[in-house]
């Protein structure tokens, strides 16, 4: 005898893997199989979900938490959230890229720094 899921947990075969949490939220899978190209940081060329983008070390927590919230909600829709997302992750890049490689490289940072110490003024 073959016990039927109830027709709310439709998995899908390549969901299949996430089978530990067995009723995702309808909102939770819209959020998983969204997929966007990303061409920066380590998705460059990559297909990555939007679920996958919120998840990655470039949203900070509380920016996740709220995106969530608001979507879960209905106050925002898929598609502003994926649009949301994929602003801060390619900022988020950006800024990090100009920190890592000042525009002398990094060589002519060091020595500036070593050669020129930055006199501190007290008031």
């Amino acid at each position: 005898i073959k016990v039927k899921s109830s027709s709310k947990d439709t998995v899908t075969v390549a969901g299949e893997e996430g089978d530990h949490s067995p009723k995702e939220e309808p909102w939770e899978t819209a959020l998983k199989t969204t997929v966007v190209d990303m061409e920066v940081g380590e998705f460059r060329g990559h297909k990555v979900s939007v679920w996958d983008l919120l998840h990655s070390h470039y949203i900070p927590e509380e920016n996740r938490k709220e995106l969530l919230e608001l979507y879960e909600a209905g106050e925002l829709t898929l598609e502003q959230v994926k649009t949301v997302v994929t602003t801060i992750v390619t900022k988020t890049v950006a800024a990090r890229a100009e920190q890592t490689s000042p525009v002398g490289g990094p060589e002519a940072e060091s020595m500036a720094t070593e050669s020129e110490p930055t006199p501190v003024q007290g008031d």
